[in-house]
């Protein structure tokens, strides 16, 4: 039996292209969602992929390899800003019309 899963992940959008090049030289499908807020009111795209458990240990390797937590410094203090946030969820059923 197949176990699917949904990867919903929150990006900054300064590493949705080269992400999107990436899964879909694995060939790995991605669909993107434009989004808005966020921590410091950055801009950032939502991604969304239907994979297989198999499959989660190569995604997962792509997102840290491409994203990267940076430091900001504001006058309220540093922060750090996560280059991707990343959910996991179990697929009851998945379908392709």
């Amino acid at each position: 039996m197949i176990i699917m899963k949904m990867i919903i992940a929150i990006v900054q959008d300064k590493f949705i292209d080269e992400l999107i090049d990436t899964f879909l030289d694995e060939d790995i499908h991605v669909t993107k969602v434009s989004s808005s807020g966020g921590f410091f009111k950055s801009g950032n795209s939502t991604l969304m992929i239907g994979a297989e458990e198999n499959e989660l240990e190569k995604i997962d390797s792509i997102f840290r390899k491409v994203t990267k937590t940076e430091a900001v410094e504001t006058e309220k203090g540093k922060f750090e800003i996560s280059g991707a946030t990343i959910f996991v969820i179990d697929v009851e059923k998945s379908m392709r019309i």
